[in-house]
């Protein structure tokens, strides 16, 4: 009879795995603290097991409220390890969004720490779920809190005895709660096996990687580089907060290889100086969120020498694409490269036929790494599928693009995002691709307001250089002499930042609301992007 082998590469394995081959080595680094892949086992079965200890069972939704360091680290994979379902919530989330993202997941227990304690303790009374003995709070005291640390120092370091199978349960990830109706993703472990089998093969990662986490362990982005580098038995550099001398520090002194951040992010690096630094380890970084502006890219190649720019896009929902260095060097600038490991991606039009390469219409996928579906949500869940003529079922990823004659994808942007003018599609992305070419514009977003004539016409919202002297007009003039007629900017404003979601992502239906109202300009003093002007 032949041995019936167990299913032990999930992500709930990796680090046991990895504490049997390199029990010595260094696993996870956060400011001076650091833990060997044996420390790490041991800590994430003692949570696992304490747990246990507290009643929760598989399949049990586990809150964290808590940013960046070793004991939320801990903690998201103990919860894994537990065969518990971790729901780990944006810190930057206001308390009526948070109360109602933690009673749409259904958890029985949360933990946070001292400084995101006091807002859940404002949102106790709205909190239909959770009973005031599963509060747990780690770095400190606080009444009505119990100990974390103590809890879960009485859990044996021994491995939980649980069983977990790849279609189980292992994440649920809300992208936002600034809406009433909370979307929490929710993935399985083999769903999760699509970022270490999907991306480290073509980001190059091996056992001797460093990850440096500039993004938090909440955002799906940041497993981009995270769990591949962990999968390999690397070493992953968490930062407690983003900060452009932070990340290089962590470069430098711990050797970093690769890393995610979204373009707001490689703007910002830009602007610290690099000279007499070292930052000859880093191989690769990562961008995603936004599509990165082919100034942005220029800069950070002649900045950052050795680390080749590579751009995903793709959907927390679950499926990639990856652009390489490769890619834009054999002439594919603006691509977001081609699909991901076992990825099927299709564009079809409003009438859900599907388009012949080189035509622009909803961009939908399928692929290893799909959500098991919104949880609790069946019917948001069902408005996402396209079939397939075969009868395969897509998600809609609700953007815009179009697949050239070789497989590669090109995003204009989100369908709501594209700007209807007297009759012709505008796509904002080519917009912002010649604004970020005028050496005064830092970063860009432009939107559609409502115009008498031509229905919507395009704004620009910029963010100018500290050392601009250039005005907005004529910025807007020097733009509009690179664009087609049609594509013509009514307005140039200057802000000095833009409301972002989850790490960075410009929220464009902010800005639109923000804007519906701003006044049109004269024909005689500014022109319609419509006209000769």
């Amino acid at each position: 009879m032949l041995p019936q082998y167990q299913h032990d590469h999930l992500c709930s394995d990796v680090i046991y795995h990895n504490a049997r081959i390199y029990p010595h080595r260094v696993a996870l680094v956060c400011g001076p603290d650091r833990l060997t892949w044996d420390v790490l086992n041991k800590r994430t079965n003692q949570l696992a097991n304490s747990l246990h200890a507290l009643g929760l069972k598989k399949g049990d939704k586990v809150c964290m409220f808590m940013p960046n360091s070793i004991p939320a680290f801990t903690l998201f994979w103990g919860v894994v390890k537990a065969g518990c379902v971790i729901v780990p919530l944006n810190v930057m989330l206001d308390g009526a969004s948070l109360a109602r993202l933690i009673n749409a997941s259904d958890a029985q227990i949360m933990f946070a720490d001292m400084a995101t304690a006091q807002l859940v303790d404002e949102i106790r009374p709205q909190l239909t779920n959770i009973g005031e003995p599963r509060f747990h709070i780690f770095g400190g005291a606080r009444p009505g809190w119990e100990s974390a640390e103590a809890a879960v120092s009485t859990g044996p370091e021994t491995a939980p005895v649980v069983t977990i199978r790849p279609e189980d349960p292992m994440t649920i990830i809300y992208t936002s709660g600034t809406t009433g109706t909370p979307k929490g993703i929710e993935h399985s472990h083999f769903g999760r096996l699509n970022y270490p089998y999907g991306f480290a093969a073509g980001l190059g990662v091996t056992r001797y990687s460093v990850s440096i986490c500039a993004t938090p362990i909440y955002a799906s982005g940041t497993w981009i580089t995270m769990l591949p580098v962990m999968y390999n038995g690397g070493k992953i550099v968490l930062l407690p907060k983003f900060g452009a001398r932070a990340f290089l520090d962590a470069v430098e002194q711990e050797g970093g290889t690769h890393s995610f951040m979204v373009p707001a992010q490689y703007i910002s690096l830009l602007q610290e100086p690099v000279a007499g630094r070292d930052l000859s380890t880093l191989q690769v970084l990562v961008s995603a969120g936004q599509t990165i502006a082919q100034a942005t890219r220029s800069a950070l190649a002649e900045q950052f020498p050795t680390a080749g720019l590579f751009e995903v896009y793709g959907m927390t929902e679950g499926f990639f694409t990856i652009a390489n260095p490769q890619d834009f060097a054999r002439g594919k600038p603006g691509t977001v490269g081609m699909p991901g490991f076992l990825e099927d991606i299709r564009i079809i039009d409003e009438n859900d036929q599907e388009l012949a390469p080189g035509e622009t219409g909803e961009i939908v996928a399928y692929g290893p790494g799909m959500m098991l579906g919104y949880y609790g949500r069946p019917d948001l869940t069902e408005q996402t599928v396209w079939v397939s003529p075969e009868g395969k079922t897509f998600l809609r990823s609700g953007d815009l693009g179009r697949m050239d004659e070789d497989g590669f994808l090109f995003v204009s942007g989100r369908k709501k995002d594209m700007i209807k003018s007297g009759g012709i599609n505008i796509y904002a992305t080519d917009l912002e691709e010649i604004l970020m070419e005028h050496p005064s514009v830092v970063e860009v977003a432009v939107i559609g307001v409502p115009d008498a004539k031509w229905s919507e016409t395009p704004i620009a919202l910029v963010i100018p250089a500290v050392d601009n002297e250039t005005t907005a007009e004529q910025i807007r003039i020097w733009a509009n002499a690179r664009l087609s007629r049609y594509q013509r900017l009514s307005q140039v404003i200057f802000r000095t930042d833009l409301p972002r979601a989850t790490y960075g992502k410009v929220q464009k239906d902010r800005l639109r609301a923000e804007y519906t109202e701003v006044p049109s300009i004269p024909a005689t003093t500014g022109p319609s992007h419509n006209t000769g002007e």
